[in-house]
């Protein structure tokens, strides 16, 4: 599939998003990239989507071709950008798909605008039950740093084989959009994304408030602790925990066909 590109303007923002044929009889489905990735990192599980669903894929602050006037990041800005696109589109019973930051986002939007929201999927989401320490919250960004700066570094070539060598299950239709996501993103001041750190929510309080289902997807090599997960399913009032082997934070290019499997049997058409 073709997808479009639009635009949905509010205060001065131009939030940028892909979607396939309108679709009007079929329900929708968002889908939430993580950091430094857009949306059409999504495509291979959005192709297979789209035969049952309106799938939207949107890019987030800082990422993409998404613009910012005053530029300003966190996460409970990036979830008000998606409220506000559901709003736009006059949106009814949306699904929402977020990967680590992405799925940070999906949280919060269930949490603060659960009237938009029928139920949602993890991904290996980024979330830390536990306050983290300053020192360690520190050395953190400092590391975080380095690893952003070695991640985009590179011609677009350099970038498919450098991704290849190190994620040798990816497939070609992955490692694509990946790459050219990398190169938008260092276009968009990445430091910016550091800042997230510093604007973390409660995210205790924020799965306590969720009132849909979830699915919670975890991997053996991913972020997400078994810990976390159990902490996860207790704060919540109803969620499915699955972990799958064999991947690490990138579940759906490691393990397509499972992961695939798993969602498919969760949303409802």
């Amino acid at each position: 599939m073709e997808w479009k590109s639009d635009y949905f303007i509010y205060d001065e923002n131009k939030i940028h998003y892909f979607h396939g044929n309108e679709n009007g009889n079929k329900n929708p489905l968002i889908l939430l990239h993580g950091a430094m990735d857009n949306g059409l990192c999504w495509s291979p599980v959005a192709q297979k989507l789209s035969e049952n669903y309106r799938v939207i894929m949107p890019d987030a602050r800082s990422h993409g071709l998404t613009e910012i006037f005053d530029n300003s990041l966190s996460i409970d800005l990036m979830a008000k950008d998606i409220a506000m696109l559901i709003q736009n589109l006059k949106l009814e019973n949306s699904q929402i798909m977020g990967h680590s930051m992405g799925a940070q986002m999906t949280a919060l939007i269930a949490s603060k605008y659960p009237e938009l929201v029928s139920r949602i999927v993890l991904e290996d989401p980024a979330i830390r039950l536990k306050k983290i320490p300053k020192l360690r919250k520190g050395l953190f960004k400092f590391i975080a740093k380095i690893v952003v700066s070695i991640l985009l570094k590179g011609s677009y070539e350099k970038l498919i084989e450098r991704a290849h060598k190190r994620n040798p299950k990816w497939s070609d239709e992955e490692l694509q959009p990946w790459a050219e996501s990398k190169i938008l993103f260092r276009e968009n001041n990445p430091k910016m994304l550091l800042g997230i750190l510093d604007t973390s929510p409660d995210w205790k309080d924020v799965i306590s408030k969720i009132s849909c289902p979830i699915l919670l997807i975890t991997s053996d090599k991913g972020m997400t602790s078994d810990e976390t997960a159990r902490d996860i399913v207790e704060l919540s009032k109803d969620c499915k925990w699955i972990k799958i082997e064999g991947a690490g934070h990138n579940i759906r290019r490691e393990q397509y066909e499972r992961f695939m499997q798993e969602i498919q049997d969760f949303f409802i058409p």
